[in-house]
């Protein structure tokens, strides 16, 4: 399961910059990907959460 959270911090991390690095940007199709990313980023929040959840129900 902890290869599985590693996976999941590590796609986080890679959606977060994607984030900044659009939300930096000008252009008008910057927006859309913003909110693509941040859907997605709250995806694999929510994934890593039940993760977590699941780690300590087990024990």
């Amino acid at each position: 399961m902890e290869q599985v959270q590693n996976k999941i911090e590590n796609e986080i991390a890679i959606l977060k910059r994607f984030i900044a690095r659009y939300e930096r940007a000008n252009d008008s199709e910057s927006i859309c990907m913003v909110i693509a990313y941040r859907y997605a980023l709250q995806a694999f929040i929510e994934v890593y959460e039940l993760t977590k959840q699941k780690e300590v129900m087990l024990f």
